[in-house]
């Protein structure tokens, strides 16, 4: 059973989300770069730069144990993906610059997540052995299920737009119940995860969504980005695919060890999420209400 969720239905449900992702992109998405150049630059830097710094930290500062600290790396380097997008929708953040970088970053994934993973692995000897992979197995796997979904995507919305259009939320939808479906069924079939719910794992993964999304929010003011560029920002840092590090762990490595942190991410990444809609929703009404009184 557990074969089939990480071999099979794991890379399946990551490329329909993609594909997904490519129905909702046309080449417009990626003139952001141009018309918003601070917004997409301080985004992408934080994420790619940033996000994989903070975990270096944490790893530096907490006892973690060596396949932990590869888990919770490697979800550092992962794109954000369809819930980062749906919750800067909920937060009433930008979501053009939010597709814009979940976009861009899923785009150079396949790339850039191997090489900076390789590198961690390379530096740090205790888990070099066990996960060394060569570099374009990992790239060509990746590719096959971001890039090119995307990729179809993008040439379904450019050949049939109004298809897409309508597509695209049933595909999203569909994509993301099977992914809870996946994570739970994850879950049922490896209980050491659940176990270690009050775990260091616990708190290095809690940290690593908080603060981040804390810290990237606070960055984009300081760089007088506009309050729904913020949030936008704050929330591409703070929530990322766990289910690219999962398929990266499970169906590439084969390492169901170096999946448990990554599948913890994906359920407690929602908290500081949800937390942060909720404290900008709230933030709103207030506003509302003085622009009344």
């Amino acid at each position: 059973m557990q074969q089939l969720v990480s071999q099979v239905l794991l890379p399946v449900v990551l490329a329909t989300i993609m594909l997904g992702m490519g129905l909702g992109l046309t080449p417009k998405d990626f003139k952001r770069v141009v018309t918003q150049p601070k917004a997409v630059l301080l985004g992408f830097c934080l994420q790619v730069l940033f996000l994989p710094a903070l975990a270096l930290v944490l790893i530096a500062v907490l006892p973690l144990s060596p396949v932990a600290a590869a888990g919770l790396f490697l979800v550092s380097l992962c794109p954000g993906g369809a819930t980062s997008n749906l919750f800067s929708y909920i937060a009433h953040g930008d979501v053009a610059l939010s597709v814009t970088l979940t976009g861009i970053i899923s785009l150079l994934s396949p790339v850039l997540l191997p090489v900076a993973f390789i590198s961690f692995l390379s530096i740090t000897g205790d888990t070099a052995g066990a996960f060394t992979v060569p570099l374009a197995t990992i790239i060509k796997q990746l590719a096959v299920v971001t890039l090119v979904p995307v990729t179809i995507g993008m040439t379904i919305r450019a050949v049939a737009p109004v298809w897409s259009e309508g597509a695209q939320p049933l595909v999203k939808k569909i994509s993301t119940i099977a992914m809870v479906l996946i994570v739970f069924m994850l879950m049922a079939t490896n209980m050491k995860v659940m176990q270690s719910i009050f775990s260091i794992n616990a708190l290095a993964v809690l940290l690593l969504a908080t603060v981040s999304l804390l810290a990237a929010h606070v960055i984009a003011g300081a760089f007088k980005l506009p309050a729904q560029s913020q949030r936008t920002v704050a929330i591409e840092v703070g929530v990322q695919n766990a289910g690219t590090a999962m398929m990266v762990a499970l169906a590439i490595l084969h390492k169901p060890e170096l999946a448990f942190v990554p599948l913890m991410y994906g359920l407690f990444m929602n908290i500081p999420a949800f937390a942060f809609v909720a404290w900008v929703q709230k933030k709103n009404v207030a506003q509302a209400a003085a622009i009344a009184d």
